[in-house]
C-alpha cells in the first residue's frame, strides 16, 4: 500500500524507530504536542517503535502535558527492568518481547490509545509502515480504530525478539526497518516537500550492512527475504540520512535528533538510562517544536 498523494502545501512527520531508542522518540512528540499539535502536519508516517510513540502524538488533538507526561511512564518505568524483554519469557511460552504485555496491556488498556480520534478532529492521517512477508516489500498501511493495534504488533514485530511476523487481514507483516528503516525517500516521491523527521541518532550516522548471522536468525526459512535484507536495510537507511543532510531542491527537510549517541540501544531496559533517553527527547522536541512553531 503506497503513501497518499501530496497536494501542494502539505506536511508530513516521519518518526524513526529502533527499539527502545523509542523512548527517544517518545520524548520528542511529547513536547511536539504541547507546542506543535498533530494537527499542524497532514500526514504521519512512522517505523517500528515509533509507531506506537506516534499512535499517540497521531490521535491527541490538543496539547495535553499532563496527560502526555503519565504516558511518558510507559518508556521510563513501565518497560524497564525484565516485564517487556526477558531472556525468561521463552519458559513461560512468551517471546523474548512480549508484545501482549506492550499492547494488549499498555497501549489498549493502561495508557490507552484515543483509537476513535484517528483521521478525526482535525488530526494527520496516520501510516505505520510494515514489511510484507509474501511480496519482500514495505507497505505503508493507513491506521484505522479497527486495525491499529494489530498494525503495532506487526510493525514491532522485531525478528529474533518475537514471531518476527504478525497476521493483519489474511497476510502476515513484519517490522518495515528489516527492509526500509527510514522511508523518506518514498514521502519524497508521494509529493511531500515539507517533512520532519524524528530520528534516534545524529543525523550523520550510517549504518554497516546487517551480518549473515542475524539475517539467517531473522528469517531462517527464507532466503530470497534474508537476501533482500543484506541490501535493503543499511542502503535505504543511509541513503535516507543523506537526504536529510542534503535535500533535494524544492524540499524542505528538518530533523530532530540527538547530537550524539543515546543512552539505549535496540533492547536496553535499565530504567536510569530509559528515563535519560526521555528526558533528551523532551529538551530536544522542546526546541525543535518552538522552532518549526515560528517557521509555520
Amino acid at each position: 500500500m503506497e503513501l497518499p498523494k501530496a497536494k501542494k502545501g502539505k506536511r508530513a512527520l516521519l518518526v524513526e524507530g529502533g527499539g527502545m531508542k523509542g523512548a527517544f522518540a517518545g520524548g520528542v512528540l511529547h513536547s511536539l504536542n504541547c507546542i506543535l499539535p498533530a494537527k499542524n502536519f497532514d500526514l504521519v508516517l512512522a517505523v517500528s517503535s515509533g509507531a506506537c510513540c506516534a499512535a499517540y502524538y497521531a490521535t491527541t488533538p490538543d496539547p495535553e502535558p499532563v496527560s502526555g507526561e503519565h504516558t511518558l511512564s510507559i518508556w521510563k518505568y513501565e518497560l524497564a527492568g525484565k516485564k517487556l524483554i526477558s531472556v525468561f519469557h521463552p519458559l513461560f511460552g512468551k517471546p523474548f518481547l512480549d508484545q501482549k504485555y506492550l499492547i494488549d496491556y499498555l497501549f489498549r488498556k493502561k495508557y490507552r490509545i484515543l483509537t476513535e480520534n484517528l483521521g478525526k478532529r482535525g488530526l494527520p492521517e496516520l501510516r505505520i509502515a510494515v514489511s510484507n512477508l509474501r511480496s519482500r516489500s514495505v507497505e505503508y498501511r493507513k491506521a484505522t480504530k479497527e486495525n491499529l493495534f494489530d498494525l503495532l504488533k506487526a510493525a514491532t514485530s522485531l525478528p529474533i525478539a518475537t514471531k518476527g511476523k504478525y497476521k493483519v487481514e489474511g497476510e502476515y507483516l513484519s517490522d518495515a526497518a528489516i527492509l526500509n528503516p527510514l522511508p523518506l525517500q518514498d514521502l519524497i516521491q508521494a509529493g511531500y516537500k515539507d517533512i520532519t523527521v524524528v530520528l534516534n541518532s545524529p543525523v550523520q550516522h550510517s549504518s554497516p550492512p546487517l551480518t549473515s548471522i542475524s539475517r539467517f536468525l531473522s528469517f531462517p526459512l527464507d532466503r530470497k527475504l534474508s537476501k533482500i535484507m543484506k541490501f535493503s536495510h543499511h542502503t535505504n537507511y543511509n541513503n535516507a540520512r543523506e537526504i536529510a543532510s542534503n535535500p533535494p531542491k524544492g524540499v524542505r527537510i528538518y530533523t530532530i535528533a540527538p547530537e550524539s549517541k543515546l543512552p539505549v540501544g535496540l533492547i536496553t531496559t535499565k530504567q536510569s538510562k530509559l528515563e535519560a533517553t526521555v528526558e533528551l527527547g523532551k529538551e530536544i522536541g522542546r526546541r525543535a517544536a518552538k522552532f518549526l512553531k515560528r517557521k509555520l
